[in-house]
């Protein structure tokens, strides 16, 4: 519905284009816009066409996510030169691209980023990463890739503790001379604890051989963990943290190690405080 919306306000607004015959096809691209008002894109890696499902049921929930977007767009024009004619409106953007992190026969995990501006001092990013069966378009969370994931598990536990030090240390390198680890774990990492709330969405890093995965990666938004100057953080947890505490249907998609960096370890100086470590 929405998208029937969309193409019937807008007629040519829509459109699916094709990379040169000259290049090779790295990615679909879907656009919409209405110049002056918004427009919006959605980048697909082409290794999708591999798992049509999939494909039809990303493009079918970006067209909805996208016909949403126009509709709050114009929305907000009509509000904006209704209740300010005098001031200038700065035309809405939303950018997405999603691409393909780690393909198993049984397991394929993307990533999909979004650069967006909807007024305001600045754009923002976003992240929402999906790791789903191959069969069909059904989002995993680490509900299913852990056999216990009550609050304070073994298994969250031991995950809280490496996204926490690995943040710390990602921090430490990032913000230099500015670094301050008390300010830190009094502010941005003090709602980092070990339950499923806590953690952001994830992908799957691949070990490297590209046969399985060695890791996961969590994505951090922009002032989720640190000031928007900052950035988002990707953090790595490698499979050795949590591989005893995996659920079988999910075992054999691991092995290894993770082919990304990891600035810290298990026992070092940046792991959480606890209370009592505190006082």
């Amino acid at each position: 519905m929405i998208s029937a919306i969309l193409i019937a306000a807008m007629p040519s607004a829509l459109a699916q284009t094709e990379p040169p015959p000259e290049s090779l096809p790295t990615a679909e691209v879907i656009e919409a816009r209405m110049p002056g008002f918004y427009s919006a894109s959605v980048e697909i890696d082409s290794r999708l066409a591999e798992y049509p499902a999939i494909l039809t049921a990303l493009r079918e929930d970006e067209l909805g996510n996208m016909g949403e977007f126009a509709m709050m767009a114009l929305e907000d024009h009509r509000s904006w030169t209704e209740d300010a004619p005098s001031w200038s409106w700065n035309p809405y953007f939303s950018d997405t691209g999603i691409a393909v992190t780690f393909a198993h026969p049984e397991v394929l995990s993307l990533n999909r980023n979004t650069s967006y501006y909807t007024g305001g001092a600045h754009p923002n990013q976003g992240s929402n990463p999906i790791v789903t069966r191959t069969d069909r378009l059904r989002p995993a969370g680490l509900a299913d890739l852990f056999e216990d994931t009550v609050t304070d598990s073994a298994g969250l536990t031991a995950l809280f503790y490496a996204v926490y030090r690995e943040l710390m240390a990602m921090k430490r390198e990032r913000l230099g001379a500015d670094f301050n680890e008390a300010m830190e774990r009094e502010t941005w990492l003090a709602p980092l604890a070990a339950e499923l709330s806590a953690f952001p969405g994830f992908t799957l890093i691949p070990n490297p051989s590209g046969d399985a995965a060695g890791g996961l990666m969590f994505h951090f938004d922009p002032y989720a963990v640190g000031s928007y100057a900052e950035g988002g953080y990707d953090v790595p947890v490698p499979l050795s943290v949590f591989e005893e505490y995996l659920a079988d249907a999910w075992t054999d998609v691991f092995d290894g190690f993770p082919a990304h960096d990891v600035l810290s370890e298990s026992g070092d100086a940046f792991e959480p405080m606890l209370p009592a470590e505190a006082d």
